[in-house]
């Protein structure tokens, strides 16, 4: 699968060498030398995916990637020159979708981009919004909707993530499998990122993010997204009914119904 693929780097020599490679395998390439130039690339052209190098002039990686993510849903991937992991989720915090240290083998560096490829081109599904209290998230266009009509994007691994919850509602799904989808990997060690996707997620979806009502934690396990969640008013409420001597045990624990969203709220807990 080919692309459109944005070079941006101070280094003229490591645009040559990025440009090169990715016209080998067939993508269109566009290079940005400056912060100013990758902002005007890549919020003007549609792109698929942009290769930010941390030699660049006029911004830090950091801030350019919150500039950019409003304005694109193109994958990011951060080629950083601290390799560590903090450095790793400050990337994903600020919007990128990967962040590959430097210096790196161009192999898989071309790897990770047929990832991103890959999933862009999965991602392109069609169905009715899903309508959340005051958002609505449109797995088409890959947006959400806020309140008052704005229009919110999601990144690559943000919808893969999000598309992964929606397909099993209401079931919890453990960090490995979420992980492993999303970075392709076994997941064992990308738990920690996948925190902060789920936290992106939230502050998205959300209607607070610090109590979240839709996306929720399975302690020690993984995440639940639950469509119809429980009215705060409801919550602590507790209602058990006898049961009769003709009911079975299956029908006593149906009548539990005020105790189940107890039980679920309290596996649940923000990260």
């Amino acid at each position: 699968m080919v692309g459109h693929i944005v070079v941006a780097s101070g280094d003229i020599q490591r645009r040559r060498e990025l440009r090169a490679a990715l016209e080998f395998e067939g993508h269109r390439v566009a290079e940005a030398e400056t912060a100013h130039d990758t902002l005007q690339e890549t919020c003007s052209e549609a792109h698929d995916v942009l290769l930010l190098d941390s030699e660049m002039e006029g911004a830090k990686l950091h801030e350019l990637c919150r500039a950019i993510r409003p304005q694109s849903d193109l994958g990011i991937i951060v080629l950083n020159r601290d390799d560590t992991g903090q450095a790793r989720i400050d990337a994903l915090n600020s919007g990128a979708d990967d962040c590959v240290p430097a210096p790196f083998v161009m192999a898989e560096l071309l790897a990770r981009v047929r990832a991103i490829l890959r999933r862009l081109g999965r991602s392109h599904v069609s169905g009715p919004p899903v309508v959340l209290q005051d958002r609505a998230i449109d797995l088409c266009s890959r947006k959400v909707k806020g309140p008052g009509g704005a229009l919110i994007n999601l990144t690559p691994k943000e919808f893969l993530v999000l598309q992964q919850l929606l397909a099993h509602c209401d079931k919890p799904l453990t960090h490995q499998s979420l992980a492993r989808t999303v970075w392709q990997r076994d997941g064992l060690g990308e738990v920690e990122y996948l925190r902060v996707v789920i936290k992106q997620l939230r502050r998205k979806l959300e209607p607070d993010p610090s109590r979240p009502r839709y996306i929720l934690t399975e302690r020690s396990f993984g995440y639940r997204f639950q469509m119809h969640p429980v009215e705060p008013s409801a919550r602590g409420r507790r209602r058990v009914l006898k049961a009769s001597r003709n009911d079975s045990p299956a029908m006593a624990q149906l009548k539990c119904i005020g105790a189940a969203p107890d039980r679920a709220q309290s596996s649940c807990a923000t990260d």
